[in-house]
């Protein structure tokens, strides 16, 4: 940890080091266990499947004063339970899942590299006000990576079909990045998951405005209208996420189009 770095967003990195580490050991576990059950999982599929199944208990932590800053060590005790497993891996089959686990690790990565730059950036700067530009940076990169945390609890929780807990990790990260499109997506889907389809089309709608890209929000979108009996809204949600989605929705393009086709009989 350096300036401008709080002790808290410092020590949540250091465990988040910790856990991808026992994650890449547990999934070494997962990928025997797998393979003897037939769940034919890919090497980020078994990561998504140990990151939700994995319960850490942090042992102890130490900060140490090196320099200028300080340096954070945890240990942790990681357990990995086979209970529902087969529930789980079926979970982690679904593609949201999978390229949110993706896209968390690389955003991960990013913000680490943010950081290291910035304290650098920070060493050099000139005087107090570039000082002063350089630490509201850093603080913004904390607020992001914090709010990522959280979502990856929420999604977590979700794998394991412990959904007001889920709910409850999304609104942290909510609350601490009202921006964060993704959040919404997940936090609307464990409510549809619950039969609260209403807050569930907030949520969707909200992602939407927040960034037109997140077309599986259509999708989901579709789906709640259509549990709700609302059969001409869901053909035009299923509609606007064929018209959008990109080549690598195909499977779910031909899912909506199948759900279309049977909803224009009614």
């Amino acid at each position: 940890m350096g300036d401008g770095e709080t002790p808290t967003v410092a020590e949540e990195r250091a465990l988040l080091e910790a856990k991808r580490t026992a994650i890449e050991q547990a999934g070494t576990y997962i990928q025997s266990y797998s393979a003897v059950k037939n769940f034919q999982l890919t090497d980020d599929e078994v990561k998504t499947l140990a990151s939700g199944i994995m319960q850490v208990t942090v042992l102890d932590k130490r900060r140490t004063v090196v320099g200028d800053g300080i340096n954070f060590w945890v240990k942790i005790k990681a357990e990995v339970s086979t209970d529902n497993i087969e529930t789980m891996a079926k979970e982690v089959k679904e593609k949201s899942n999978l390229e949110d686990y993706q896209r968390l690790q690389a955003e991960y990565d990013q913000s680490q590299q943010q950081i290291a730059d910035l304290k650098k950036q920070l060493q050099a700067a000139r005087n107090d006000q570039e000082r002063q530009q350089i630490r509201d940076r850093i603080a913004y990169n904390d607020n992001l990576f914090q709010a990522r945390v959280w979502f990856e609890r929420g999604n977590r929780h979700a794998i394991r079909r412990d959904y007001e807990q889920a709910l409850e990790a999304y609104n942290r990260a909510i609350a601490i990045n009202p921006q964060y499109g993704y959040a919404y997506v997940n936090r609307g889907r464990v409510y549809a998951l619950m039969g609260r389809f209403r807050p569930a089309l907030d949520d969707y709608n909200t992602a939407l405005e927040i960034n037109p890209g997140l077309v599986r929000a259509y999708l989901l979108e579709g789906r709640a209208y259509e549990h709700m009996g609302r059969n001409r809204e869901a053909i035009e949600s299923y509609r606007s996420f064929i018209r959008y989605a990109p080549d690598r929705e195909r499977l779910n393009v031909e899912q909506a189009r199948r759900r279309i086709r049977f909803l224009e009989r009614w």
